[in-house]
């Protein structure tokens, strides 16, 4: 079996951090000679996607999930018995494949099994001078039979069972198979709560962990493992550090990238979430890529605050996360703009566009925070009964299913640690 690369992912409905940090930080990888390879776990802003095509780098590609399929767990080793063999060929398939029955195919093409049993019978009867009854006559279809596409953990665990890709013989699968197949290694950047990661990833071995928001839990390991959380407004600052720390050159590119994410993080230095350490990171980035911070920055922004043509279902969902306390789930979306004004003019819609999303996942809430860049304010609106954890939250007054929060920018500083406590006392 081929070795798998380890994959490097940021968080669903990635934003600029996830989609950069994790094309940077495979890199640093490959630099020391770890076969590491950025994946991305959702589609791509158009913030990030001027980022990628400013600096010409390529997105990396989308996986879904981290499900073992058939395929990665099939025992391909064991050859299916040709439709004109004969009854001495399938003796001899059975005194060397100790099973119940027998794959066979026709010119490739996967045809049924013949039983072992049935097998033996009609080999009595030859041995008693009856007719012989050629294999082909022997031949039924089975009643359990998986394709490659499948998912392992689908797979019943009381036999072996034939496996089929489009049509033809592939292999076997069993328990045993599954239980010995090779695990995913995986790299989480820019996220750590195990409803932020892609799908599956207790059938996948998380290797390392790299972020800078609060330890929500969810995952565990079998092992030790690499962990860096620091308390910066950008996991791309801490990824910095590491090529500095590994003295690893950053390539322009990279560079840029790696600008670009602590420039969306922080709001071009706005938010209260940034440090000295991001502005240390981006002044060196910014003198490696070439560009003027300000000049760039802004040009970045704006281009991921025009919203224009997105969906009110687009809008609900963009940059979501979910979060839970108490056994109840909650979701917050983000859209950055220059001027809140259209947004609002659409609350009801976009009201509407929340309830469904939350009515769709059984959450708690949907919140959606409508942040001005220019005003450095945010107006939080929300689906769900949830006036009383908002309240007390913030102490503002609720209208329309809307507060009104100045000099608030950052979901992970400003809005999660206060909900949270608050469902923590109320619910």
């Amino acid at each position: 079996m081929a070795e798998k690369h380890i994959f490097v992912t940021g968080h669903k409905s990635p934003d600029t951090d996830s989609i950069c940090s994790s094309i940077a930080y495979a890199k640093l990888k490959q630099l020391m000679n770890v076969d590491a390879v950025a994946i991305r776990a959702g589609e791509i802003n158009k913030e990030t996607e001027f980022a990628l095509n400013y600096f010409k780098v390529a997105p990396q590609p989308l996986v879904k999930n981290f499900y073992i399929t058939v395929a990665d767990a099939a025992d391909t080793t064991i050859a299916a018995l040709s439709l004109s063999s004969s009854l001495k060929d399938a003796a001899k398939w059975f005194s060397v494949n100790l099973l119940e029955f027998a794959p066979v195919v026709d010119n490739g093409k996967f045809v049924g099994i013949i039983d072992k049993a049935s097998f033996a019978d009609e080999f009595i009867k030859n041995l008693l001078g009856q007719e012989l009854t050629t294999i082909k006559e022997l031949v039924h279809d089975p009643e359990i039979f998986y394709k490659t596409t499948d998912f392992a953990h689908d797979v019943k665990s009381d036999g072996t069972y034939v496996v089929i890709k489009e049509g033809k013989y592939y292999g076997l699968i069993c328990t045993a198979c599954i239980e010995h197949t090779e695990k995913q290694q995986v790299i989480l950047v820019d996220h750590n709560e195990k409803k932020q990661i892609i799908d599956g990833i207790d059938e996948a071995e998380v290797i390392e962990n790299i972020d800078h928001h609060r330890i929500g839990g969810g995952i565990a390991t079998d092992g030790p493992i690499f962990v860096l959380f620091k308390p910066v407004g950008c996991t791309s600052t801490i990824v910095t550090q590491l090529y500095e720390l590994y003295h690893k050159e950053i390539p322009k590119d990279i560079a840029g990238l790696l600008l670009s994410a602590i420039i969306s993080d922080t709001v071009l230095f706005r938010s209260p979430t940034c440090t000295d350490e991001d502005k240390a990171a981006c002044e060196k980035l910014a003198a490696i890529a070439g560009v003027d911070i300000q000049q760039y920055g802004l040009s970045m922004l704006k281009a991921g605050a025009n919203v224009s043509d997105l969906s009110p279902d687009e809008i609900a969902h963009n940059d979501m996360k979910e979060f839970s306390e108490k056994d109840q789930v909650i979701s917050i979306s983000q859209v950055q703009v220059m001027d809140t004004k259209d947004l609002l003019d659409q609350k009801e819609v976009l009201l509407n566009a929340l309830e469904k999303m939350r009515t769709g996942a059984d959450y708690a809430a949907s919140l959606l925070m409508i942040t001005s860049i220019i005003d450095e304010s945010t107006n939080l609106i929300f689906a769900g009964n949830f006036e009383d954890v908002i309240h007390k939250s913030f102490a503002k007054d609720i209208l329309d299913k809307e507060v009104y929060l100045p000099n608030v920018m950052s979901r992970k500083k400003q809005i999660v640690p206060p909900i949270l406590a608050a469902i923590k006392d109320l619910r």
